[in-house]
């Protein structure tokens, strides 16, 4: 669990009282809202993971565990040697709740603290993770930054400074975004 900052670019015609902004954030960012439930779909894990699931199972090899799955299991198979389950998990969950902490200008949000991540009018999500950054990475690292996280965290640097460029005169709703 994390809480971060977001912030959304609200469109122009938009009122920009609390409410208004509120309903229009609840359906802009729907999609990627965490519990939101998808179509089912299988999702697959790395060769390693599915070894350490047969193994959890009491399957030391990997075809008694597929024959045991094929009578046993109901949502959950082997399929080119990797195991998965059916889900409907959304992928694509960024938030499982967010508070609008204000209403402010682009210009004036680049001196503020930097936001973990941003929509774009259109509708898109961005954030350090798209990037590459892993924060797990800085927090085993002491919340030290993690040499792996340098050019990462550069890149989306460099993102955020075409983003405040490009957004610099609009609204933008602060979110504090828990996910």
């Amino acid at each position: 669990m994390m809480k971060s900052i977001c912030y959304v670019v609200l469109p122009d015609d938009l009122l920009t009282n609390d409410k208004t902004v509120y309903d229009f954030l609840k359906n802009h960012i729907a999609v990627y809202n965490s519990e939101l439930e998808v179509e089912p779909y299988k999702q697959f894990f790395s060769k390693e993971e599915t070894l350490e699931i047969a193994k959890r199972n009491g399957f030391h090899h990997l075809d008694e565990f597929e024959e045991h799955l094929k009578v046993h299991g109901k949502d959950e198979g082997i399929e080119n040697g990797l195991y998965f389950w059916i889900t409907t998990f959304n992928l694509q969950g960024r938030w499982d709740s967010f508070r609008l902490d204000g209403i402010e200008k682009g210009s004036d949000l680049m001196k503020e603290v930097l936001p973990y991540s941003v929509v774009t009018p259109d509708g898109m999500w961005h954030s350090e993770q798209d990037f590459g950054y892993k924060p797990i990475l800085d927090f085993e690292n002491q919340f030290n930054q993690h040499p792996a996280n340098i050019e990462p965290e550069k890149k989306w640097m460099e993102f955020l400074e075409g983003f405040f460029q490009d957004y610099r005169g609009k609204n933008m709703a602060v979110l504090q975004v828990h996910s």
